[in-house]
């Protein structure tokens, strides 16, 4: 357990709910399809079955997997101390967005600096993304 939600490799992750998602294993074309995890236990063997690490904040201990058709919209919504704490923390001098590693990568640039009003823009914009858009 740590302070923040670590994922240790963001594609490998992603490969995983895609082959939840899909009943494909998306991990190892070749090997069975990964079963669905009903607890976090179960979670983290399999992520590190998988040569994957994640780390999730203390305190949490249970977990939800929840998969919707294309006709029901859905509205996830965040659990207000972790909107919170990232106010809080956004409130704190020389605050950066905390923005997945990925998007540097993938764009081969670092992302800018933002003025204090812009953090709290993506903030409620990476919220509201969040809460509605479908994969894809």
């Amino acid at each position: 357990m740590g302070t923040t939600l670590e994922i240790g490799n963001d594609v490998l992750w992603g490969k995983l709910v895609k082959s939840w998602a899909t009943g494909k294993n998306y991990v190892d074309p070749n090997a069975a399809p990964i079963p669905i995890p009903r607890t976090l236990d179960e979670l983290l063997a399999t992520a590190a079955g998988i040569n994957l690490s994640i780390t999730f904040p203390d305190g949490m201990v249970g977990l939800a997997v929840i998969q919707y058709s294309p006709q029901t919209v859905v509205i996830k919504l965040p659990p207000k101390a972790m909107v919170e704490e990232t106010e809080a923390k956004l409130n704190e001098p020389n605050a950066k967005y905390p923005m997945p590693k990925f998007y540097e990568d993938f764009f081969g640039i670092p992302l800018p600096p933002l003025l204090h009003d812009q953090l709290f823009q993506l903030h409620a914009a990476r919220i509201g993304d969040y809460s509605i858009r479908n994969c894809g």
